[in-house]
């Protein structure tokens, strides 16, 4: 699958996450953990997401999306840059990493030096699904110059 650019709008990522065609298909893995499990719980969220990103290649999937959207008050986020790397090394290390596609979801991203961060730690898309909403609010608000309307 060739992406034609990594910012994917969230109808692109829509159509990733449900996609079995050809043998491609996803999985979803939440990069967050419970609050409950404090620090702690940072290590442990980071071994369960490369071990999941491993065990979906094993699998057969063809993409692998690290999803922040579990984010809850329960449910810590692992910062998307932090969780990226860790499964892109792990899976170097494993040589695996060229087996499978690694997506972001993330409510992170907001600017463009974070996707060039992303993209510079192993995502091969991005879905900055914050920034979109905040800039749907700002149309609807008003906030943006008529030529952008």
């Amino acid at each position: 699958m060739l992406l034609s650019h990594p910012i994917l709008t969230n109808e692109e990522l829509a159509a990733l996450k449900h996609m079995d065609h050809r043998g491609w298909k996803s999985k979803t893995i939440d990069i967050t953990w419970p609050r409950s499990e404090g620090e702690a719980g940072l290590s442990t969220a980071l071994t369960r997401i490369a071990s999941e990103a491993e065990q979906a290649i094993a699998d057969g999937y063809s993409l692998v999306i690290l999803s922040d959207r579990e984010m809850s008050h329960d449910r810590v986020p692992i910062s998307a840059l932090l969780a990226t790397g860790a499964v892109h090394h792990h899976l170097i290390r494993k040589a695996k990493r060229t087996q499978i596609g690694l997506i972001v979801e993330t409510g992170e991203a907001r600017e463009v030096h974070h996707h060039c961060l992303l993209v510079g730690y192993g995502a091969d898309g991005i879905n900055p699904y914050l920034a979109f909403e905040a800039l749907w609010q700002a149309h609807r608000d008003g906030l943006l110059p008529a030529e952008y309307s």
